[in-house]
Order: structure tokens, then sequence, then C-alpha cells
């Protein structure tokens, strides 16, 4: 009896001490004829609370800080509406009636940021969408596959799009290029991307009709956009299973600085964990960063950001043309410097100047035989903006690229340098509020091939309301040749594809439809010879090539289907997506034309988050399947003819935010591959056919366990 005395007091204690300063905020969210609006999004800035009202509009949350602080309220095609509340301990009670927005042209968006709006600026993801994907692990790019159009990675790095390449695609860290976003290209690994997703304020990928000012990609563009000055001085902390790290932000007058490093080692994690990879020295890596942000004016923003990391990793590959294992080392040195200003010249013109630096050397052995490569891009960009005529606009600039390249493996070296400058202009009219037109002209020329292109870009947009859109685009994309290719001659063209697109979007309060049909035509892709067909993989030394032309060629096409809803169910939101991809390649060695590994015909996407109403916890699932890729059989009589097993991967994940840490602090539970799915993303074969293995994931099953923390902060920087 004493005993269930003393547990009932703790108890009390314990409750007494949770409820202690917390403020209890409620109310409910009317439409401007009465109706109450089920999801709307509640979120109280600067201190990382939010939720959404339920089914009959009402919204409840708990906030532990005191302060002013500003509740903010949206929905997809209303007005956004605010409240400065002081939060002291007392419950709070306030109601919101939003207002449609009647020109709700997203084109209008150029005097709040930035450069003219995509064509399809359709798949974006906020920090706390990638954390909270289950699968992602608080990847950028991995959260971003579970959209239309993206295509698994398995075993490969990078980013594929609507059947492109991972080179196909080009990422863009406030608008300038970064050449090396991700790890090493090694064999059977696909690296995560390099930034942290709460760098970012958002992050987009466009599936077509990206702007001309975004340079070189024949596929997509993967635009990162980081925030704004700190609103105050931090210290945060990551404490997760591969690693650790810290960070410190300093909030001045006008002005943040944030520094932070991270150390990751794979070794604890992996000795627990079994892996398929043969490990000889598992993954580390050290990486610091600098990001200082300067507001110069009402309107103007200098930022500056650094990185540097130094990875270092080992395995054993399993050589189906001999008994014995392939050992493979490698290091990978990384360098990333950005500076960028913008802001309004008189009251009308708009001026962006921007400067990066990307330096990448790998090193390492295959068999002790060293290998080294070297990348060096230095990118400027300058350009206006304005806008006329009521809402339309017109943006022009140019931007250089300076790239170098040497590689070399055992005795032998190569290298080759090139500047590549190319000029913009581009064109929003609107016609009327229900029609605009968006067009492109990009013109390009390079010192090394010593040739030039122009590349024409439009689309239609035709919105008759507020729920309903429908885009048409066409364009011409140009890129260059793989470096390595380059190094090699200089007798190549630039590689082309031409793309034509379809859109219908149907908005319902706070429910998306997006159906959208594509063709790209792949044209002067580079073609080669070698001895044995290798599909120019990142496994086996440099072979002997010949013959280099550009009479590849090859299409894509298909269409997405995406579904979005965040009103059926009470604090859940869901989305499904699928695309259907035909495409066909004759590029590089290949013998004829065939559908390339990394391009499944099916991809199917379930994404479901559910919160608390005390949003303290959050759960998310992740289901993806996608069809079986297709490999490379030397006794097949048809070329990559042979497709494997269909895939399929179940992922959870589980966010607690505890309220008796001090600060803003988060729990986090990511496991991957839930019901041990064996994946199978190929074959490597013997030269001969006499024996072939498997090419898996680098595990089964892989968990991601992270304590995030920031002291006096609301949010994380790093």
């Amino acid at each position: 009896m004493l005993n269930k005395k003393i547990f009932l007091l703790a108890g009390f204690i314990l409750c007494q001490l949770f409820s202690y300063g917390q403020t209890i905020l409620s109310g409910k969210v009317q439409s401007a004829d009465g109706l109450p609006m089920p999801g709307v999004s509640i979120r109280v800035v600067n201190l990382g609370l939010g939720t959404s009202t339920d089914s009959i509009g009402r919204f409840r949350l708990r906030a532990n800080s005191t302060g002013n602080y500003l509740l903010r309220v949206s929905a997809i095609g209303y007005l956004p509406d605010s409240l400065r509340l002081l939060i002291k301990g007392d419950s709070l009670k306030v109601n919101f009636i939003l207002r449609e927005n009647n020109h709700n042209l997203a084109g209008i968006e150029i005097l709040n940021m930035r450069n003219l709006t995509e064509v399809n600026r359709d798949y974006t993801l906020s920090p706390i969408a990638m954390v909270l994907t289950a699968g992602a692990a608080a990847d950028v790019t991995a959260a971003l596959q579970t959209f239309p159009g993206a295509a698994p990675a398995g075993n490969e790095t990078g980013f594929f799009v609507r059947g492109g390449t991972a080179a196909e695609t080009t990422v863009l860290f406030d608008g300038m290029l970064v050449k090396n976003a991700f790890g090493s290209r090694l064999p059977d690994l696909a690296n995560r991307s390099r930034f942290s997703a709460f760098l970012f304020d958002k992050t987009t990928f466009s599936t077509n009709g990206y702007a001309a000012a975004n340079g070189q990609a024949l596929s997509s563009v993967l635009t990162l956009d980081t925030r704004g000055v700190a609103q105050k001085s931090s210290t945060e902390f990551a404490l997760i299973s591969l690693g650790l790290g810290a960070a410190h932000t300093h909030r001045f007058k006008n002005s943040s600085l944030t520094l932070g490093g991270n150390y990751y080692n794979f070794s604890p994690y992996n000795s627990l964990v079994p892996q398929y990879t043969l490990w000889e020295k598992d993954p580390e890596q050290k990486q610091l960063s600098l990001h200082y942000k300067l507001k110069t004016s009402g309107t103007g923003m200098l930022k500056v950001f650094t990185d540097y990391s130094d990875t270092r990793l080992s395995f054993n590959i399993k050589n189906p043309n001999y008994t014995s294992l392939d050992l493979l080392s490698n290091r990978n040195k990384n360098l990333y410097f950005n500076t960028n200003y913008q802001d309004f010249v008189g009251s009308d013109w708009k001026v962006y100047a921007g400067a990066a630096y990307n330096s990448t050397l790998e090193s390492g052995e295959v068999n002790d035989v060293a290998y080294h490569q070297d990348d060096k891009v230095g990118h400027q960009k300058l350009y206006f903006a304005r806008k006329f005529r009521g809402s339309s606009l017109i943006n022009l600039g140019g931007e250089l690229f300076e790239n170098t390249r040497s590689e070399g493996y055992g005795g032998t070296s190569r290298s080759y340098s090139d500047v590549l400058a190319a000029g913009f202009v581009e064109s929003e009219l609107y016609f009327t509020d229900q029609l605009n037109l968006k067009s492109g002209l990009r013109l390009e020329s390079s010192s090394y091939l010593k040739k030039m292109n122009l590349a024409p870009r439009t689309a239609l947009y035709y919105q008759p309301d507020a729920k309903n859109k429908l885009v048409a685009s066409y364009g011409i994309y140009y890129q260059k040749p793989d470096d390595s290719f380059l190094t090699q001659t200089a007798s190549l063209d630039y590689e082309k594809s031409i793309q034509y697109a379809l859109e219908y979007e149907l908005k319902v309060l706070f429910r998306v439809l997006r159906v959208s049909a594509y063709l790209k035509d792949y044209q002067q892709l580079v073609k080669i010879k070698t001895p044995v067909f290798s599909g120019f993989q990142a496994y086996g030394p440099p072979m002997q090539i010949s013959d280099f032309n550009n009479k590849g060629k090859g299409y894509a096409r298909g269409f997405d289907v995406f579904w979005k809803d965040k009103q059926s169910m009470d604090l859940t939101e869901y989305y499904v997506s699928y695309s259907f991809l035909d495409t066909k390649r004759d590029y590089i060695d290949f013998e004829s034309a065939a559908r390339p590994s990394f391009a499944p015909k099916h991809t199917f996407n379930l994404v479901a988050m559910r919160g608390t109403r005390d949003v303290r916890w959050q759960f998310s699932g992740t289901y993806t399947y996608s069809s079986g890729r297709s490999y490379f059989n030397p006794l097949s009589k048809v070329f990559m003819s042979e497709r494997t097993q269909n895939n399929h991967n179940v992922s959870l994940g589980i966010t607690h935010l505890p309220g008796w840490i001090k600060g803003f602090s988060a729990f986090n539970l990511n496991v991957n591959n839930v019901f041990g799915f064996k994946n199978v993303y190929g074959y490597r074969y013997a030269y001969d056919g006499s024996r072939r293995e498997a090419v898996l994931p680098p595990a089964k099953r892989s968990f991601l366990l992270s304590f995030l923390m920031n002291i006096d902060g609301d949010d994380f920087n790093h």
C-alpha cells in the first residue's frame, strides 16, 4: 500500500513538472462563408511547433516556451493569416477566417524571392518533411525519390528522373552549381547527398520545363534553397547511430553565422547490423561547414557557405571472372564554396550575383593499383529580373563555368580543361489572370569543344480557376559529354534531348491530383567501342575505348500520377505516386537500343504521416515498389533483355519531441526495409557467362537512430 502511495505521489509530481509553464493554444479556422476548414496548417513560427485542424476546423497544441511568438495559419488556395501572441503559461484561444486567394499564379513569387519559377515546381519538400519521410533517413534525394518521375536509386549514386542518368540531373545550391553533390560513385553503393536537409528552406526537383537560367541538364534540375538569417543564437548537438555532430549559431543585429562539424564512423553500426557489403575498412567521414547570412537591406541578402568533407573506406568485391576478391579502397576529399547576393536596384529591377567553387579529389587503389580523379569547377552567374505590365516578368543574364578534370590509373594519366560561357533570356507574359506564357532562350559556347548551341524553351499555362490548371511545355536541352570521355577526345558534340510534356492539376481544399504525360527524344548521345561490354559502370579498371562519336540516340516516354490528401483523415496526410516509363537507349557501348538498368518500367510509392494532437509524436510509413531492372547476360540472345525480380520496400519512422528537455529536441528512429525483402538490382557476369554475382544493397535492413537537440533554439540550422 505504501509503495502504491509513493507511486501516485511521484506520478502527481511528474505531472506538475511536465505541465508547469505549458500554454494550451486552441481555436478554430473557418472560410469567409463560415464553413469549417479541415487540414489547415497551424504553426508557431520559430518555436518548431505545428499541427493541423481536424475535420471540423479545430486545432489544439501545447507550447512550453514563454515570450512573443507569431502564430501562422495557411492553406493552399487561401491567403495566409497570422497573429502575434504573448505566451506566458496561460491557455489561449484564437479563431481565424481565411479568404480565398483569387490570383494564385506562381510566377508572381519573383518579387518576393528569386528566379523565374519553373514550369513545374511541382515536387517540393521542407526539411521537416524530409526527416519525417520513412526510409529517407533525412537524406534530401532519398525523400524526393518517393515522388513521381524519380526512380529508386538502388545501387547507384545520384538522382534519376524520367529515364535519365544521374549525370542528367543538375544540382543548384541557392542558384549555383554543385558539381559533386553526392559521395563517390562506387560499385553497388548508393551514396547520400552531401548536404543536411536542415540547411534548406525548401528542396524541389523539376521533371520537365526547367528554366533557361538553370544550366545544362538533359533530365532534371534539383534546386536547394537555403534559409534566411537565423532568428536567435543557439547551440545544437546531434547523436546518431553512425556518429555525432555539433554546431553553434550566433545571431548578430542583421546577420547570423553558423559553424558546425560532424564525425561519422560506421564500424560500430556495421558490427551490429549484418552487411552484404564485404567491408575491409568501414566508412569514416569528417565534415566541417560555415554558413554566414547578412541582411543588407529591407530586400537584400548576402549568403556565404563553405563545406569540407574527407571520407575513407575500402571493401571487397566479388569478381565473377576470378575466384579471388577485388579490394577497392577510396578516399574522397570535397570542398564546396558558394556566395550569392540578391537585392532590388531601384524599384523595378532585381539583381542576383553568385560565385561557386567545387573541388573533389578521389584517390585509392584497386588490387594495389593506384588511381586518382581530380575535379575542379568554378561557376559565376549574374542576372537581372524585372516585373512589367502587371504580373509579367523578364529575366536576362549570363554565367561562366570553368571546368578541369585530371584522372589516372596505374602509370597512365590524362586531363582536360574547358570554359563554358552561357547567356539566357526568359519572360513570363500574363495575357489574363487565367492564361500566361513562359518562354526562354539559352545560348552556350565551349572553348574545349569549340561548338555552340541554342536552346529554346516554352510553356503555356491555363488556369481557369483556383482548382484547375493545365500546362503544356516544350524545350531543347543540351549537356556536355561525361568528363571521362572529354579527357580522351575533344571531337565530340553536346548531347541533346527534346522534351514535350502535358500536365493537368486539380486542387480541392487539401487534396491534390496531378497527372502528366511526357516524351523525351534523345539525340547526339555519346557512343564508344570497348573490348567487352562495360555499361560504363563504376566497377572495373579503365577499358580501352575507341571510336568516340555522337551517333547514340534514345527515347523516354510515359506518364506520372500523383495524389496527395491532407483532409480525409484527422492528423494524417498521405500521398501516392505512380510512374510508368517506356524507354530505350543506344549509347556508350550498348550493342543495340535497350532499357538501361537504372530505369524500371513501373514505380509506385505510398507515403503516410500521422501526428498526435499534442504534436509530440509523429509516425510515418513508406511503401515502394519498382518493377524488375534490366541486366546484361552475355549468353542471352537479346541484349539487356533479362529482368530481376520486382523489388519491394516497407520503411517505418517514429519521431518524438520531448517536452521535458530544455530547448528544441527530437528523437527519431528510421527502419528501412522492415520486412527484409531481398532486393536484387542486377547481376554481374563473367565475360564468358560462366559465373554471375547478384548486385545487392549494402544490407538487408538498415536502421538510423538519432537524437537532435538545440539549446535555446526553436529549430535546427545544421
